[in-house]
Formats: C-alpha cells, structure tokens, sequence
C-alpha cells in the first residue's frame, strides 16, 4: 500500500471518530421539545425539570399584566401627586404674594416707626435740654422760697414778739388808765349824795378775763385800779362793732390783789359761756 492509501486509511478513521463523537453529542443533547413547551405545572415523576415553556409564557403575561397595572397605578399616583403638587405651588405662591406685600407693609412701618423714633429722639433730647434749665430754675427757685420761708418765718416770730408786747403794753395802759380813774375818783367834790349820781361820775373799770371757770373768774383787775370786795362787774365779748359786742353775764368780785382779783359767776344774769380774754368792766354802754 503506498503513501496515499495509507493517508486514506487514516483519513477515514479520523472521520469515523469524527462522526462517532458527533453522534455521541447529537444523542446526549437530543430533547422532547413538546415536553420542553408543554411540560405541566404538577409533574411530579421529574420535579427537578422547568415547567414547560407555554406555563412560563402565561405565568410571564401574567406578571406583565400584573407590572402594567402597578405602573398605570404608579402614574395615577405620579399624576395626582403632579396635580397636588402644582395646587401647593400655587398656594405658596400666592402665600409668597401675601408675604411680600406684609413684608413691604411692614419696611414702611419700620421707615415710620424709625422716623418717628428719630424725631422722638430729637425731641426728647431737646425737653432734657429744657428740663435741665427748668431744674436749674426750680433750684434756684427752690432756694429762693426756702429763703423766703426763713425770712416769713423771722417775720412771723417778730409779729407774735411784737404782739405780745402790745397786749402786755395794752394791759398797761389799761392798768395805768384805772389807776387815773381812781386818782381822780379821789380828787372829786364830795357833793355827790346821791348813789345813782355817784355810780354815773365814778370812772368807768376795764379789763380782760385771765382765766374761768363754771363759777369762778379771775380778772386783771385789782385793788391798785380801785376794784373792792363785793363789787360787781359786767363781762362781755367785744364785736367788730358795737352792735356786734354780746354781754355773758355779771361777777361778784369776792377777792382781791393788787393786781388780780376773782369773782363769783351771778346765774341770774348768766347769758353765755365765759371764757378766757373775754372783757370786764363796771359799766356796759
């Protein structure tokens, strides 16, 4: 056998290797494709094998049904959220309108109120310029009337000194007058016989009540101006006029000193209260 036929040979066992191995893999891969498509659900002698090929084709439709109803839900949703979401854009922009006309409300109120504030200011600063002269003022003003106060206060203390003088030089000159009375009293004629003659000639006694009681009082009267035991005298309280001047009532005087003597209230002639400065005289016209 020459070259070429032995090439054939071997040629011809390769291919018979070559188809045997195709027919091997032919024979391992060959499947039941109807049992593949239709293989049902529930088979239980092959558990392990895929359910056929129209079940998943359902199952899939399905779950594609099931995914395009979930998504037109989803943009359902996605739609009403659009909607609310473009109704509270418009709320906020409304909202955002309001605010902005508050807003700008509110900057001329603070212009103002600054404004204001400014001319508040002002003004305060010139009344606390005013007030520190009018304080100024009211100090020396202050100083002034305290000053003055003093001075009235000298001028009242020298009234009342000058006023007790003159009641004490007015008692004095009353004292001073009854002992004249008295004197000349004296120095009269001893013509007169008759009483009622002689109570008219004799000098008329004035002086002031010092001090009473419900029945006793005390005069300033007394022996030295011609006032003797079981006189009686007339008590009355000056007016501003004559008419005005009231007679209380009648003393009779029961003890006497040089100067002072007291006297027993007479309740006949009672028409008053007698009090202290009241007037005493041995006539009343």
């Amino acid at each position: 056998m020459n070259l070429f036929g032995k090439i054939l040979v071997a040629l011809n066992l390769v291919m018979s290797l070559v188809f045997m191995s195709f027919a091997v893999a032919v024979y391992s891969t060959h499947q039941n494709w109807r049992d593949v498509v239709q293989r049902p659900k529930d088979q239980a002698s092959e558990p392990t094998k895929p359910v056929g090929l129209v079940y998943q084709v359902e199952d899939l439709m399905l779950k594609n049904d099931q995914l395009v109803k979930k998504i037109e839900s989803l943009r359902a949703e996605i739609a009403q959220e659009a909607r609310l979401k473009n109704v509270r854009l418009a709320l906020l922009e409304t909202q955002k309108v309001e605010l902005e006309k508050q807003i700008a409300a509110k900057a001329q109120e603070i212009q103002a109120i600054t404004a204001d504030k400014q001319m508040t200011s002002a003004n305060i600063e010139k009344l606390t310029v005013e007030v520190g002269k009018k304080s100024a003022d009211i100090e020396k003003l202050t100083l002034e009337v305290a000053n003055k106060n003093d001075e009235i206060q000298r001028k009242h203390e020298d009234v009342v000194r000058l006023t007790n003088q003159l009641s004490q030089l007015g008692t004095e000159l009353a004292k001073l007058q009854n002992q004249v009375k008295v004197l000349v009293a004296k120095q009269t004629p001893a013509t007169q016989t008759s009483g009622a003659v002689a109570d008219a000639a004799a000098p008329k006694l004035e002086g002031i009540v010092r001090a009473a009681t419900n029945d006793l009082v005390e005069i300033s009267l007394g022996s030295d101006d011609g006032v003797a035991r079981g006189q009686t005298m007339y008590v009355y309280r000056p007016g501003a006029t004559a008419a005005a001047t009231k007679l209380i009532g009648r003393i009779e005087i029961l003890q006497t000193t040089a100067d002072v003597s007291v006297g027993r209230i007479l309740e006949d002639y009672r028409k008053g209260i007698i009090e202290k400065d009241d007037r005493v005289a041995t006539r009343f016209n």
